[in-house]
């Protein structure tokens, strides 16, 4: 009896080691969004804060998180669902479509890419992978001061 004891605590143990990874590479599921809609904003999130040095929009979970959010919000997920259709139908996640629509004033385009690119980014760094990862951000630490941006075009 011993034997199959032990047995079946390494099997336990074996399995609970082996969550984690398998969570991590399984697909994250939509929500809220159809599969195809959450495909196209998983890329476009991607596209925004893509993966460098430090983790990328999907590695963060941009686009699950997103998703989530749209579940009690009907509106929001009206604009998403329209601004998702606008995407598929002029071009998905084309890196020459999205700069385009990144320099328009007052187009579908335009609206929909503010939109996109405003989420991703406040989705991101409320995320570790942009709080601590990418920021470094501590949250027991204490700053004296807060510089801000120091880039001369956003000085005016």
């Amino acid at each position: 009896m011993p034997s199959s004891r032990r047995t079946a605590l390494v099997t336990i143990s074996g399995a609970a080691a082996a969550l984690p990874a398998l969570s991590q590479s399984a697909k994250p599921k939509p929500r809220t969004l159809p599969d195809t809609d959450f495909e196209l904003l998983q890329k476009l999130t991607e596209r925004i804060i893509p993966r460098t040095d430090t983790p990328g929009a999907i590695d963060a979970g941009v686009a699950t998180i997103i998703d989530a959010s749209l579940a009690n919000d009907a509106n929001r997920r009206a604009r998403w669902q329209a601004a998702l259709q606008w995407f598929a139908a002029n071009g998905g996640d084309s890196v020459e479509m999205l700069t385009r629509i990144s320099l328009e004033n007052g187009t579908d385009g335009a609206r929909h890419f503010r939109l996109l690119k405003g989420d991703t980014i406040d989705t991101y760094y409320s995320t570790i992978e942009g709080l601590k990862t990418e920021l470094g951000w501590n949250a027991n630490t204490y700053l004296a001061e807060f510089k801000g941006c120091t880039h001369p075009e956003h000085q005016s």
